[in-house]
């Protein structure tokens, strides 16, 4: 697996906890789940701010991934812009 893919891959499954988190708390269904789901949450985003940021040194990101990773999008910003990457660079191969 490349390293696009696989940060691609694990850009959305932290989208995934993300989407998780949020109707946890906006429920309110439980306050345990909500704390677990926060933690992964919140060190997975920084794992993959990592992996971007070391995409971007390697050249296999632009910067503007990374800029849309940390951006209070979070998840949704990195998804967004590898899923944008990716169908455009199948359009042009």
């Amino acid at each position: 697996m490349s390293y696009f893919n696989a940060v691609r891959l694990y850009s959305a499954l932290e989208l995934c906890v993300f989407t998780a988190l949020v109707v946890t708390a906006v429920s309110g269904s439980s306050e345990s789940a909500e704390r677990a789901l926060g933690w992964t949450h919140g060190v997975g985003w920084i794992v993959l701010c990592i992996a971007v940021a070391e995409g971007c040194r390697r050249r296999v990101f632009p910067w503007w991934t990374f800029a849309a990773t940390v951006s209070p999008l979070g998840p949704l910003g990195s998804t967004a812009a590898i899923e944008w990457l990716s169908r455009s660079r199948r359009r042009v191969a």
